[in-house]
């Protein structure tokens, strides 16, 4: 008796969990509807044959058997409705019968359970319960039956076509299943019980093993039960380019994956509000004329996303207009490759004009530099006299007066020649730089100790330096890129007042990278400007307290040597660089580095 408990309860669940599976998997599709309709009426069924196993009062057994019609009476209808479905012949002729077996169904079984017309009574038998049949049994068994011989003939045409193997195997186990459980009901519910055999009710069981056959067969050769839609859907899903459907009105009425997770964690709540709250320039896209046009997302957070949208495609289901959809594409790393092209450029431009001009400034600058420290001299030597002279005090204050303006101009000159050497830097040939193996944190250290020659006594260089790792470099020119870096630090830590300064410089590995990490709780730096801090002549310091070429000059180097810079800040709480490199590894650098003594890539 334990054993057919469980038969009895494994065909439940195993219905019930075919069932929630299919309709996990697409449950807008009729067909899919069907299947699991008929598999949770074959779960009541078997429940119901479960409970009379353990009911002992006749009427009691009674009640069970009229509500078991709930689960074995609509399957005719749901098992050739699905057939017809699965395999695209709705038109076919017994289609027409589909609505008025629905309508008996629905006639015959609320009199199934309220009367004895289909079921008189229970009698218990050597097995369970045997159910005594009335009158109306007949019209109940041809809505089972009929519905499935039309499905057997259905299906037979199915296993004739010349599909491929899923297909004709999906066929044979619905046919040859079907026909089982259809044969097997029939005896063992109908005609045994009318001859007072008792037999074991193996229906229930026989469709469990059907679904799961369908299921085996559907996994084993990639034929799935999901509709178009939500084919389409998986498709454009996998897509990295975002696509959109707008409605007439310009609301968001769908979007794939991609576009979704270009507005951030919150996208999928876009869904259903206005498409220029996340792409503003929108509608003079649809206004003007031409094939795709740059647009921008601005995505939850804020930020801005550049893509080139492709013109509008009208679609329509049936007769009624559905929207418009476009295709997205994201130019994030295209528009920082022009930027990076166009920094490249500039820099390129600057070391071409820097080759003539500045030979044309350094001799003059020097002839200048020259003749003021001499007259600087001689205007101490004259100072001197005029004190041994007993000079006046508008005397006194007039050779004061000269010997700072000779200073300042002393200063300037300085101050003129210092950029031309920056600008000179760019002009330099890098084919001639010898590139050796040298332990970046022996070059970082030299770099904090002139860094911190220059800061101010409050401002502590904290320092973690990884001794094993390596590079292939230029040394000088990446000691000038770490000091340039510390230098624009402690200056933005200078310029900040308030808590304790806090400067960091790291060096590490990831891979087959070598960082260099500077970090400073400074003023920082604003987000509108953040793109341009390496181009060249460009700053974010007063007047008279930076050229613009610090950056644009490290940029240069690093980008000689095979690697990046990536610059992160927030303003008013600080800025973080990290500079990446190619290690050395093996006796040589890491793919993408260059090689000693060769020319640098292009960016």
């Amino acid at each position: 008796m334990i054993g057919l408990l469980l038969l009895k309860l494994t065909s439940a669940v195993v219905s019930v969990a075919l069932a929630a599976g299919i309709l996990a998997r697409d449950h807008r599709l009729l067909a899919n509807r069907l299947i699991a309709a008929y598999l949770l009426c074959n779960a009541w069924w078997a429940l119901g044959e479960l409970f009379l196993f353990q009911e002992v009062d006749p009427a009691a057994a009674t009640a069970i058997f009229r509500w078991t019609t709930i689960g074995w009476l609509p399957l005719g209808v749901l098992c050739l409705h699905a057939s017809l479905a699965l395999s695209s012949m709705q038109d076919h002729p017994v289609g027409r019968l589909i609505v008025p077996i629905y309508l008996a169904v629905a006639v015959v079984a609320p009199v199934a359970i309220g009367t004895d017309l289909v079921i008189e009574s229970a009698e218990v038998r050597r097995i369970g319960w045997r159910p005594s049949f009335g009158p109306g049994m007949a019209a109940a068994y041809l809505l089972v039956a009929l519905p499935s011989l039309a499905t057997l003939v259905c299906w037979r045409r199915v296993m004739t076509v010349h599909e491929h193997d899923g297909q004709r195997q999906l066929a044979r186990v619905v046919f040859f299943g079907l026909g089982g459980a259809l044969a097997a009901g029939t005896t063992t519910a109908i005609v045994f019980p009318l001859f007072g055999i008792a037999a074991l009710g193996v229906t229930t069981t026989l469709i469990a093993l059907v679904g799961s056959a369908c299921a085996w067969t559907l996994h084993r050769y990639g034929h799935s039960l999901i509709s178009h839609r939500a084919l389409a859907r998986e498709i454009l899903d996998t897509l990295d380019d975002a696509v959109i459907l707008v409605g007439d009105g310009g609301v968001l009425r769908d979007a794939n994956r991609a576009f979704l997770a270009m507005l951030g964690p919150q996208g999928s709540r876009a869904i259903g509000t206005p498409v220029t709250r996340w792409i503003p320039d929108f509608d003079q896209h649809l206004s003007a004329e031409g094939a795709s046009a740059l647009l921008e997302i601005r995505s939850a957070n804020g930020e801005c996303i550049p893509v080139v949208a492709s013109s509008p495609v009208a679609l329509q289901d049936a007769s009624r207009s559905v929207g418009q959809a476009l295709l997205l594409r994201d130019q994030r790393e295209i528009v920082e490759l022009q930027r990076r092209l166009i920094v490249s450029a500039r820099l390129a431009a600057v070391g071409d004009l820097s080759k003539s001009i500045s030979r044309s400034i350094d001799e003059p600058v020097t002839q200048a530099l020259d003749s003021l420290e001499g007259l600087s001299t001689d205007w101490k030597a004259i100072g001197q006299l005029q004190c041994e002279a007993r000079r006046t005090s508008e005397c006194e204050e007039a050779t004061q007066e000269g010997r700072e303006l000779i200073e300042e101009c002393i200063e300037g000159i300085e101050r003129i020649s210092s950029i031309v050497r920056e600008i000179s830097g760019f002009s330099a040939n890098p084919s001639r730089k010898r590139f050796t193996r040298q332990s970046l944190s022996s070059i970082v250290s030299r770099a904090v100790r002139i860094a911190q020659a220059n800061a101010s006594s409050d401002i502590e260089i904290e320092h973690h330096l990884d001794p094993g790792v390596e590079v292939e470099c230029h040394a000088p020119d990446i000691e000038r890129v770490v000091t340039n870096l510390l230098v624009n630090a402690i200056q933005a830590l200078e310029s900040r007042s308030g808590a304790d300064p806090h400067l960091v410089v790291a060096v590490g590995a990831q891979g087959p990278l070598a960082l260099i990490h500077v970090e400073d709780d400074g003023c920082g730096i604003d987000a509108e400007v953040l793109d341009r801090i390496f181009d060249p002549f460009f700053t974010t310091k007063p007047v008279g307290k930076g050229t613009g070429l610090g950056l644009a000059i490290s940029y240069h180097i690093v980008k000689d040597h095979g690697g990046d810079i990536r610059v992160s800040s927030i303003l008013g709480r600080g800025t973080s660089v990290t500079v990446q490199l190619p290690r050395a590894v093996g006796g040589r650098a890491a793919a993408g580095g260059r090689g000693r003594g060769a020319s640098s890539p292009s960016p």
